[in-house]
């Protein structure tokens, strides 16, 4: 490979012969014909397309481009057997650039000769330049030599200027290169020594010119006397020698930097693929490392767990010891189980408490069983296959698959338990087959979507056995990228009947940029359990429809209609349009935003079921409504205001109509400041709320319900003043301040003031974090729940101590009384605290212990059970509170040791719910593996 190189650089650099080129325009005998000829056999250099060379031509970095490509090409050519490298192979090349690198190192003095060498030749071209300036003095004294040759001799001695001021501008680029050489030369031991020699031989080129100049010098020294016509000829001679040595330097000056050039791209090129072959080598190693510790190529997870649970009484919620339903807590139990989530807003209602978020406060926890034990196989089995598919226009390349397996025991009534054995989930994708890749889903429990209002596999408590088809990339449609999707599902939803399947298609197509348009078709049979609806009883609904989103310039717009048909209702249909302006992309002042919206939703789309499945809560507008709005947002130097405007109409002919304005303004400090003004009509009536349709003389407008949405518009208007602890100019860092002060409902009559402040402290290894807030909520009309509630409490938490076991602390108090009066009279308080030691370093590496203890008492919040869900016993303390409740309290404690992902948790508790005792004891073994 050395050889290879060598003789590259040599054919493409340099060349001594003298020998008639193959390119037209280039002289016989040229001193670099040969090396052209070299690198035009080579490919490097073809030449012009009229066939000439142009040697005389600036070399553009287009040119250079192109012939180091094909220079590149040449070489790979000849180094793929270097690409097979083996370790020892790299370490010989190694240890050869080692040496390479001693032996350049060593020419550095060498290289300081060079520059000295090169110094005396500038010097010598300066003080000839000298001596050339006498002789013309000297000529302009010479009064009787012959004007004609003393003009011939003065024209000649000026060109004999302009060569050695060429030459002193070629001594100082070789002086400048030399420079560069002594960098370079760690990478070029025997480049160097050729430069070396051709460095003697410029030493020996400036004698042999220092040595004509004198003889030029003699000659006009003898300029007194008449000058005859054969002097001025060997004058004449003379010059245009020294002229030709001078190119030569050039020339040879010019070779050297090329040389060095080439051979610093040469050992780079050597040094990224000793580091290409390394890394390679590394790779390698590591898959060598990861296929001993997993040769199957198996990725997922396994759960195994096991749980012992004993009731005395009613089952209960435990949650709640630990504060989940308050400002500060501590987390869920361990043996919680779960939650569920609700929609609320706390001006609604009276007697209001918070129910937005999650509510696992709400739910039961711990049931009566004698041990169930269930497992769970996530797998992800990492698998590549070739098939060459000679002979077949689907030849399959590669696939990977994702299999979900279930264990599950059940006690099915009996002493015995039976084990279920079930495939929950297969997925795999094939790719490519025919012209675009194939991805199919099937399983008990398949995922498909196809828009808001159409298709969907997200209702609770219901399983999807089936697949899913998708069809997508095709190589030859890729300018209008089509996908298509199909599916089979046979939805398992206790609340419908056996026989329910759902199928349907939707393919869509991005023909521009910015341009996504789509189509579905579904439908849905009910009692197809029959071959051909012998039994006559099939329902069947159809829905179809079309759907797209596009962005033209600053607009942004996203619509969809669909029609369902054979309900058992009627027909149905939903249309809706929502349409954004970038306003910042527009360039337009002031606002900031600007948004607009029509709908037309069927009230019955959702009963005959034409949502195929579809969540209600990925729909951008509910059921049963006919309208438009807009939005728009404005920024007026520190004051930034939104705007709404809503109208829309129910089936049942009632027409709400809703506006408001909503401002903040950045003060100083922290502090912003905040108002807002809201009106919602009613049948051209302003009422107090959308949900509560009552006019300011307390007369109901509509007995329908027009809530739509979810927006729940309400008259009033109010003020607030926020402090923002977070905020870089904040007054006290980490302290949160909000008041507000507003006037609700159709005639304002209510009055409402919050308060609230809370602050994250830390002190050393301890952070607490206390929190209160004061509510006053008036209203003047008779027959209101007026009240006023008071909260506070706090959060704690410590570091691990750096001692033995490593312990920390966690803990959680909060206190609330509410006092209601008017048309209720009666307090409700809460009171909870708990508090928790963490092990960080239980005895061994990697395990932890926590103990934590609860305890929550509640006098009339709300004692209503069973609305959760069928079967839950948990009182809903997140709803309203309610007089003459009594008293509840809970209590209990519980243990968990973790080591690395095993999981074992003992707890008890106990539950009294105005005298009726309850209590629950648990041990639960949990185990979770990643195979990754």
């Amino acid at each position: 490979m050395k050889k290879l190189a060598v003789t590259l650089l040599a054919a493409v650099l340099a060349s001594g012969a003298f020998a008639q080129s193959s390119f037209p325009d280039i002289p016989a005998n040229h001193w670099a014909g040969d090396a052209v000829d070299r690198i035009a056999d080579l490919g490097i250099v073809i030449g012009f397309p009229d066939g000439t060379f142009r040697g005389n031509e600036a070399f553009t970095r287009y040119q250079a481009a192109l012939v180091v490509s094909r220079l590149l090409d040449v070489l790979e050519e000849n180094m793929d057997a270097a690409m097979a490298l083996t370790q020892a192979d790299i370490e010989s090349l190694r240890n050869a650039v080692q040496e390479l690198a001693s032996d350049v190192a060593a020419q550095g003095v060498r290289l300081s000769s060079a520059e000295s060498a090169i110094a005396g030749l500038s010097d010598e071209v300066a003080a000839n330049t000298a001596r050339l300036d006498e002789l013309e003095a000297r000529l302009g004294e010479a009064g009787d030599v012959d004007p004609a040759v003393l003009r011939d001799l003065q024209n000649q001695i000026a060109s004999q200027r302009v060569a050695i001021d060429t030459a002193q501008a070629q001594a100082d680029a070789a002086a400048a290169r030399a420079d560069e050489a002594y960098s370079l030369a760690n990478q070029a031991n025997s480049l160097s020594r050729q430069n070396a020699e051709e460095i003697a031989a410029l030493n020996r080129m400036a004698q042999l010119l220092s040595g004509r100049i004198d003889g030029l010098e003699a000659a006009l020294r003898d300029a007194g006397a008449p000058v005859v016509s054969g002097d001025s000829a060997a004058l004449a001679d003379a010059i245009e020698r020294n002229r030709s040595d001078i190119a030569n330097l050039r020339e040879f000056v010019i070779l050297l930097n090329r040389n060095q050039v080439a051979l610093r791209d040469r050992v780079a090129a050597l040094e990224a693929s000793d580091a290409e072959q390394s890394a390679a080598i590394a790779a390698l190693e590591d898959r060598v490392t990861a296929l001993e510790e997993n040769p199957l190529g198996i990725t997922g997870s396994i759960t195994v767990e096991y749980f012992v649970g004993r009731v005395l009484g009613d089952p209960f919620d435990i949650d709640r010891v630990y504060g989940l339903n308050n400002e500060r807590d501590m987390g869920r139990s361990v043996f919680s189980s779960g939650a569920a989530e609700l929609d609320g807003d706390p001006s609604s209602s009276s007697n209001y408490r918070t129910e937005v978020g999650e509510v696992a406060q709400d739910r039961h926890d711990i049931e009566q069983t004698t041990g169930d034990a269930s497992a769970t196989l996530n797998l992800s089995f990492g698998a590549g296959s070739t098939f060459n598919g000679v002979g077949s226009p689907n030849a399959l390349n590669n696939f990977s698959a994702v299999l979900v397996i279930d264990i599950d025991a059940i006690n099915g009534g009996t002493a015995n338990q039976q084990i279920v054995f079930e495939i929950d989930k297969f997925t795999t994708t094939f790719s490519p087959i025919g012209a675009a890749p194939l991805t199919f889903q099937f399983g008990t429990d398949v995922d498909v979507s196809f828009t808001p209002y159409v298709v969907g596999t997200s209702e609770a408590d219901t399983d999807y056995p089936g697949f899913v088809a998708t069809l997508a990339d095709v190589d030859f449609l890729s300018f209008i990228d089509p996908t298509v999707t199909a599916f089979y599902t046979a939805p398992t939803n206790p609340a419908l009947d056996d026989g329910t399947y759902r199928r349907g298609v939707r393919a869509t197509i991005s023909p521009f940029e910015g341009v996504t348009l789509g189509g579905s078709f579904a439908q849905q049979a009910q009692f197809a359990d029959d071959k051909d609806d012998v039994l006559a009883d099939n329902d069947q609904i159809t829905v179809w429809g079309i759907d797209g989103q596009v962005s033209l310039s600053v607009f942004d717009l996203a619509f969809e209609w669909a029609n369902g048909t054979g309900g058992p209702i009627s027909d149905e249909s939903v249309l809706y349009a929502t349409l954004d302006v970038d306003v910042a992309g527009a360039g337009i002042p002031i606002l900031s935003s600007l948004g607009a919206n029509y709908r037309s939703i069927a009230p019955d789309w959702r009963n005959n079921g034409y949502h195929l499945g579809a969540a209600s809560s990925a729909a951008p507008f509910g059921v049963d409504q006919t309208g438009f709005g807009v939005n728009a947002g404005l920024s007026l130097f520190i004051l930034d205001l939104e705007a709404f405007f809503d109208s829309y109409s129910v089936a049942a002919g009632d027409q709400v109509t809703a506006f408001g304005v909503d401002a903040s303004a950045d003060l100083f400090a922290g502090f912003s400041l905040g108002g807002f003004f809201h009106q919602a009509s009613v049948n051209g009536t302003v009422v107090d709320r959308v949900d509560s349709p009552y006019d300011a003389n307390e007369a109901l407008v509509t007995a329908n319900s027009v809530e739509r949405d979810n927006n729940n518009y309400q008259t009033g208007f109010g003020v607030s003043l926020v402090h923002d602890g977070d905020a870089a100019n904040a007054l006290v860092k980490g302290l949160n301040l909000e008041a507000s002060y507003s006037q609700l409902d159709a005639d304002f009559s209510r009055s409402l003031l919050e308060v609230s402040a809370d602050m994250d402290l830390t002190v050393s290894i301890v952070t607490i974090t206390p929190y209160v807030s004061y509510t006053m909520d008036n209203d003047s009309d008779v027959g209101s729940d007026d009240y006023t509630e008071l909260k506070v409490g706090a959060g704690i938490s410590t570091e691990p101590l750096n001692v033995y076991l490593q312990p920390s602390l966690i803990g959680a108090v909060n206190y609330r009384t509410t006092d209601y009066n008017d048309a209720a009279d009666f307090t409700a308080t809460e009171l909870q605290w708990s508090v928790g030691l963490v092990l960080n370093q239980f005895i061994l590496d990697h395990s932890t212990l926590t103990a934590k203890y609860g305890s929550w008492t509640g006098t009339n919040v709300n004692g209503a059970t069973n609305t959760r869900g069928a079967g839950d016993f948990a009182t809903d303390i997140s709803g309203p509170d309610q007089d003459g409740t009594g008293t509840q309290s809970t209590s209990g404690y519980e243990v968990i040791w973790n080591y690395y992902d095993l999981e074992f948790a003992y707890g008890v508790y106990e539950n009294d719910n105005n005298g009726v005792l309850s209590s629950a004891q648990a041990f639960s073994i949990a185990y979770t593996v990643d195979l990754d």
